[in-house]
């Protein structure tokens, strides 16, 4: 079998964890690690401490596990990598005359959703009329609130006819 030279390797998962060391082979392209049981996947940093003190950053693309039985390495994990962290490119946001703008980053606005929900989930529960009037009226005293207003939008008061 030959002998391939191995480097303590660091991996540190997307969420901060830092798992190692790890024997692995950086072959130019391509990370190899013998040890079969190493928990490693796409999104993950490989990290191997350079002689100046600084760390080398691998960026996890893809792994790939291969069993062993060839004869000429045992079980192993080929990881390809980049060099660059991939990281969302800023929108470009462009408003002109706007009243009311509200900007995210792929979110949603779903409160007027939930009391869209809620009122409809009232009206057709099993309950009385007068108890879904009740119920409908106390949610409107609530969004009516000038605290709730403001934090959660005229908007979604207007859903109770108010």
């Amino acid at each position: 079998m030959p002998h391939f030279p191995k480097t303590d390797a660091f991996i540190q998962k997307p969420d901060g964890p830092v798992f190692g060391p790890v024997p692995a082979t950086f072959t130019g392209g391509t990370i190899l690690i013998e040890d079969d049981a190493v928990n490693i996947a796409e999104g993950d940093t490989v990290i191997r401490k350079l002689p100046n003190g600084n760390d080398d950053k691998h960026y996890v693309t893809k792994v790939n596990f291969y069993p062993g039985g060839n004869g000429v390495i045992g079980s192993h994990y080929q990881i390809e990598f980049t060099k660059t962290m991939h990281t969302k490119s800023p929108p470009q946001i462009n408003i002109h005359t706007a009243q009311a703008v509200q900007i995210g980053d792929n979110n949603t606005q779903n409160i007027a959703n939930a009391f869209e929900a809620l009122i409809k989930n009232i009206d057709n529960s099993n309950a009385s009329p007068a108890q879904k009037e009740e119920a409908k009226s106390l949610l409107k005293q609530f969004l009516g609130h000038p605290l709730v207003s403001t934090l959660v939008g005229a908007g979604v008061t207007a859903l109770l006819g108010g």
